[in-house]
This record gives C-alpha cells, sequence and structure tokens, in this order.
C-alpha cells in the first residue's frame, strides 16, 4: 500500500493536508474531518491484507518512520 502525502509524519506525529490529497470521496469532507476521513481510509486499507502488506510512502520523513518501526523491513530495488 502505498500513502501519498496527503498524510504525513512530523515532529512525532501524523499530519493530514487536504491539499495533497487525490481522492475525490475524502476531499468531499469538511476539512475539519479530513484529517479522522484519510486516517480510516488508510486503516481500512491497511487491514486488508490476508497474509501481510507492502507499506510504502512517497515522503521521505514518513517513510524513515516506517523503517524504524519494523527494523525487518524488504525495501524494493530502486
Amino acid at each position: 500500500m502505498i500513502i501519498g502525502p496527503d498524510l504525513v509524519w512530523r515532529d512525532d506525529r501524523w499530519v493530514a493536508q487536504p491539499e495533497r490529497s487525490h481522492d475525490s470521496q475524502v476531499k468531499r469532507a469538511p476539512a475539519e474531518d479530513f484529517d479522522r476521513a484519510v486516517r480510516n481510509t488508510y486503516k481500512v486499507l491497511l487491514t486488508r491484507g490476508m497474509r501481510g502488506a507492502f507499506i510504502y510512502s512517497t515522503d521521505a520523513e514518513t517513510q524513515g518512520m516506517l523503517r524504524n518501526l519494523v527494523p525487518d523491513v524488504v525495501v524494493p530495488a530502486q
């Protein structure tokens, strides 16, 4: 699963960026509900894997945080 630029890790917390979203369903949510909507979308996608999941972020800082969460990460070839 790819975590896009609409949800990034900054200063020890998740930051939602509505202006960076390409999800038309989530963008319809009022601005104050965007954070909850985008987090819920990723939660649903992350819980769909039957045998596991690969997680990648388009944001370098977020990808670094994900690598620190799981030390035995398989990094795809560049």
